[in-house]
C-alpha cells in the first residue's frame, strides 16, 4: 500500500510539473478588443512553447477606445522571465485544425527590459478567421464574375462575332 501510495504520489507530482502547475509565477496585463477562444485557463506561450496560462479576463467600463474592451491577466513562470521583455509583441493565435486559440507572445531582444510582474505587454493586431473567409468570400465571387465573362467573350468567338471571331471562323479570311 505504502509503494503504491508513494507511485501516485510521483505520477502526481510528474503530472503537475509537466502541466506547469508547480513552480514560482508571475503575472502580465494585457488589453485586447477581442478575445475570441480565449478562456481562464487557456494556454499562454512564449515562443511557441507552453509557459503558462490565462488567469483572468475582465470586462473594462465602455469609453471611446475600441483596442482596450478586455483585461486579460496572464500568469506566467518564472523560467521565461529573461525571454519577455519590453519590446516583445503578444497575439491571439489559433492552434491547430481545430481553431484552439492560444495568447503567444514572442520573445524580446537584449536591448529592452524584462517586464516585472504586474506590467503591460503590447498586443499586436491580428487577423480575425471570420475576417479572412469574408474577404474571400468575396474574392471567390469576382472569380465567378470573370469566369462568367470570359466564357461570354470565347463564345462569341466561337460564333465568329467580332473582328477575332471572323479570323477564327472564316475560312476566306484565312
Amino acid at each position: 500500500v505504502l509503494v503504491s501510495l508513494a507511485i501516485l504520489l510521483f505520477g502526481g507530482y510528474k503530472l503537475a510539473k509537466a502541466a506547469h502547475l508547480l513552480g514560482d509565477k508571475y503575472e502580465l496585463v494585457a488589453f485586447v478588443p477581442t478575445a475570441n477562444g480565449i478562456r481562464v485557463g487557456g494556454a499562454v506561450t512564449v515562443a511557441g512553447q507552453l509557459a503558462g496560462s490565462v488567469r483572468d479576463i475582465q470586462f473594462l467600463p465602455i469609453d471611446n477606445d475600441s483596442s482596450r474592451n478586455l483585461r486579460l491577466v496572464v500568469e506566467l513562470d518564472e523560467t521565461v522571465r529573461e525571454q519577455v521583455r519590453a519590446d516583445s509583441r503578444a497575439r491571439l493565435r489559433t492552434q491547430g485544425l481545430l481553431g484552439d486559440r492560444v495568447f503567444d507572445i514572442s520573445p524580446g531582444t537584449a536591448r529592452a527590459s524584462a517586464l516585472r510582474p504586474g506590467d503591460t505587454i503590447v498586443v499586436a493586431p491580428t487577423v480575425e478567421y471570420d475576417e479572412i473567409i469574408q474577404q474571400a468570400s468575396g474574392a471567390v465571387g469576382d472569380v465567378v464574375g470573370l469566369t462568367h465573362d470570359l466564357r461570354n467573350i470565347t463564345g462569341g468567338i466561337v460564333k465568329g462575332e467580332g473582328t477575332v471571331g471572323q479570323l477564327v471562323t472564316n475560312r476566306g479570311l484565312y
